[in-house]
């Protein structure tokens, strides 16, 4: 989440002069939030975004006090279950969730977190975000359905083992519901690398992507979508983000198998973007929220984790492969 959350936020986060306004005097809303029920809390974004025909938009972006509501409430109602739950207004940086260096005031960063333990959602629970402040013209809303578990189909639960060659390839597959429409899968490879003058060991982990984005099945019912995996990933990896080293041993621990499912206001959102690229795009940034009015995204979102340990022969591989052979693979 909080990648995702930093991410996201530099995109609907905005002070620009981009905006038209009617009103120039009036803050817009602009709201952030995508909800993990893996996760331990849930945090939601609130600030707003006004030009000035006096002040530089960088110099408001410095100030606090034009970025947040002083006074916001903000609160889920889940319709399924008919609660309603009210956020606490939190500083980030206080949370572990410090803001990127950029344009925008680094401290306070105000967010406004829930514990997950309270709010207790199920996928396919009906949920509406709700915003007010004294200066909002009305309540700023939006509406999802929270995304469902997320199943690997394949690897099964009985699979724990998987032979990584550069010649092979698997089919993932996983199941879903229609809630969760856009997929990222990537791997965490786990390395041990031991020093063999003072025999202490260190442990490193290894991104490697697979998928972003990528379209979910559409359908009722349970539905199954699939990406190919290339055991060639696996060497590129560990070629690119190792170095070869003396008097260092290295061992290949596993592969964590993450996957995520974004609902579809994800989905709509990136369709929206890719819309408007390529050699013959215009240069507007298209826009896509979900807001009843204001700016930015809420939705939902799942995480699930396969673990998988590399076969011997995949060992044996690694230590011959041209790519692999000089990193000191045990």
């Amino acid at each position: 989440m909080p990648v995702l959350l930093a991410l996201a936020a530099s995109i609907f986060t905005t002070c620009t002069e981009d905006f038209q306004l009617t009103e120039p005097a009036k803050p817009i809303p602009v709201v952030y939030g995508l909800l993990d029920r893996t996760d331990s809390a849930y945090y939601i974004r609130v600030e707003k975004a006004f030009v000035s025909e006096d002040i530089a938009a960088s110099t408001i972006a410095q100030n606090p006090d034009s970025l947040y509501y002083p006074q916001a409430d903000v609160r889920l109602y889940n319709k399924s279950q008919k609660l309603e739950f009210t956020l606490l207004k939190v500083d980030g940086n206080l949370e572990g969730y410090s803001r990127k260096a950029g344009p925008f005031a680094q401290s306070p960063n105000y967010l406004y977190k829930i514990p997950s333990t309270l709010v207790k959602l199920n996928g396919g629970d009906s949920l509406q975000l709700r915003v007010d402040a004294p200066s909002l013209p009305g309540l700023v809303t939006a509406d999802i359905a929270v995304v469902s578990d997320l199943r690997f189909s394949f690897p099964d639960d009985l699979t724990r083992q998987l032979k990584f060659f550069t010649v092979n390839s698997f089919d993932f597959q996983w199941k879903h519901r229609s809630n969760a429409r856009v997929f990222d899968l990537k791997a965490l490879v786990y390395v041990e690398e031991v020093d063999l003058v003072s025999n202490t060991s260190t442990f490193k982990v290894l991104d490697m992507s697979i998928a972003k984005n990528l379209p979910g099945r559409e359908g009722s019912g349970e539905l199954f979508t699939s990406t190919k995996v290339f055991g060639s990933s696996l060497y590129n990896v560990l070629h690119d983000q190792l170095q070869p080293a003396t008097g260092i041993e290295r061992y290949l621990q596993k592969l964590e198998f993450v996957l995520t499912g974004g609902g579809p206001e994800l989905k709509e959102y990136f369709d929206v973007l890719n819309a408007n690229t390529g050699i013959t795009a215009s240069q507007e940034i298209p826009r896509y929220t979900n807001l009843s009015h204001g700016f930015g995204i809420f939705s939902s979102k799942f995480t699930v984790v396969k673990s998988i340990n590399p076969e011997p022969p995949t060992l044996d591989s690694i230590q011959a492969h041209p790519l692999t052979r000089d990193l000191n693979f045990k």
